[in-house]
């Protein structure tokens, strides 16, 4: 029995060889190689392309989106954008010429908008393509997102900014000569650093926040504000009319010497933590300067206060006069300067002893507050001399309260009981009428010669003058 031989089954392919020419298969095989490479470049360069940009673009002649990479830009579907205009994806109407210009810059940013309305920064790469008559056909290029990019650079640029600026605060307020400059440089620099709308610098004494003693921008009204920051010794925040707030502690020797506030629009984001941490160090900083604010104040109160009674001395009486008289020629309303004479101290020194001038003297400057406002100026000007400024120019008022303070100082002879020389005040005073150009040396000239003239004549009398 004879068996047939099987064949093997039969392949199309091979009886497509089979029947073409040698040749002419060789030619087939190179096509289908060529088509099969140029299907994987392709494939390649779409990846490639993919990869290193957000979307690739194409638009024609007349400007509009012709090809855009299969997942879309900007949150546009692809199909949407073709035969749209650039245009309609920036901000900048402007910024469209860079999707259709026969001669597209190399590289630049250009801010657009993504479907949902939020602002975006895209690196645009593009060319321009020509046919092989020179006209221009159309332009390619690609777009990369660097938005996130662009909000570090930006964040760290400010970063550096204000450490920059706080670096040369602090540098300014270690080498300030006045604390006040220093304070309001201070508080200005914080709130330009951080972006605040205004500032202030408040004093605090016995845990209690006083007024503003250096600010920017418009005031705020928040004592709750800095209560809180005393209490908690923390940064504070809270919101109040429209306003984020801001309350920083500053701390010296252990207590809280002073509250730094800070203020912007609610709609604004809060401080973040690197501000915190700044301003913080800024609040330590001006607790120093308030405090030699502080010493300044009371060193000039003891460089200008007479130890013994408390008044004013001559300087601090001499440097305030002249304000006062300045003040009153340019509101026209005149004053007077008095100046009183103790009538025959020096028996009570001689007789008495020093303890007990010096408690005349006491009971001397306690009659003069006494007979003059609040707000006058009252002043030992050395040994026996006394000196006053009252804001009036009305002569009766002028020589009647003279005369009460010469009547009122009898009650000092009780210094020198037993002495047969009359103990009180002389008293001259110098008018200085509303338009007359009088300087303050001629003043202290004409109440000398009032006080002369009651010296000279009976003492413990009262003397007017006016130029």
């Amino acid at each position: 029995m004879v068996r047939p031989v099987s064949s093997p089954p039969h392949d199309p392919r091979e009886a497509t060889s089979a029947a073409v020419p040698a040749g002419d298969r060789s030619a087939a095989d190179l096509d289908g190689t060529l088509r099969a490479a140029l299907i994987e470049s392709r494939q390649r360069m779409k990846e490639l392309l993919e990869l290193s940009c957000d979307f690739g673009w194409e638009t024609d002649a007349n400007g509009l989106f012709s090809f855009v990479t299969a997942g879309g830009a900007l949150g546009h579907e692809t199909l949407d954008l073709l035969g749209s205009d650039p245009v309609d994806l920036v901000l900048s109407p402007e910024d469209a010429r860079h999707f259709q210009a026969d001669s597209p810059p190399e590289g630049l940013l250009v801010w657009a908008s993504t479907k949902a309305g939020a602002p975006c920064c895209l690196h645009l790469r593009a060319r321009a393509i020509f046919d092989e008559q020179g006209e221009f056909h159309c332009v390619r290029g690609a777009c990369r997102d660097v938005t996130a990019e662009q909000d570090r650079d930006v964040a760290l640029a400010e970063s550096r900014h204000r450490e920059r600026s706080l670096i040369q605060l602090f540098r300014a307020l270690r080498q300030a000569g006045d604390p006040k400059a220093a304070m309001e440089m201070g508080v200005a620099t914080a709130a330009q650093a951080t972006g605040a709308a205004g500032a202030m610098l408040c004093p605090v004494t016995d845990g209690e926040a006083g007024e503003a003693i250096a600010q920017f921008g418009s005031p705020i009204a928040a004592p709750g504000l800095a209560h809180q920051a005393i209490e908690i010794r923390q940064p504070f925040r809270s919101q109040s009319a429209g306003r984020r707030l801001l309350a920083l502690p500053g701390e010296l020797g252990g207590r809280v010497a002073g509250v730094l506030m800070l203020w912007r629009p609610e709609d604004q984001p809060d401080w973040p933590d690197d501000d915190l941490f700044l301003l913080r160090e800024v609040a330590d900083q001006l607790a120093v300067a308030i405090a030699q604010a502080e010493e300044q104040a009371a060193l000039s109160r003891l460089s200008q206060t007479d130890a013994l009674t408390g008044l004013l001395n001559r300087r601090g009486f001499e440097a305030r006069l002249k304000d006062v008289v300045a003040h009153a020629k340019l509101t026209r309303t005149g004053g007077a300067l008095v100046y009183v004479d103790f009538d025959n101290f020096k028996q009570i020194n001689d007789r008495y002893g020093h303890a007990q001038g010096d408690a005349a003297l006491r009971a001397g400057a306690e009659l003069l507050r006494r007979a003059f406002r609040t707000g006058d100026l009252v002043a030992r000007m050395g040994g026996d001399e006394f000196a006053a400024w009252m804001d009036t120019n009305d002569s009766a008022e002028v020589l009647r309260r003279g005369q009460e303070l010469a009547t009122a100082a009898a009650a000092l002879q009780r210094f020198a009981p037993e002495s047969d020389k009359k103990v009180g005040f002389s008293v001259g005073i110098a008018l200085l009428r509303p338009g007359r150009e009088m300087s303050d040396a001629d003043l202290i000239a004409l109440a000398d010669r009032a006080m002369y003239q009651v010296k000279h004549g009976a003492k413990g009398g009262v003397a007017v003058l006016e130029d």
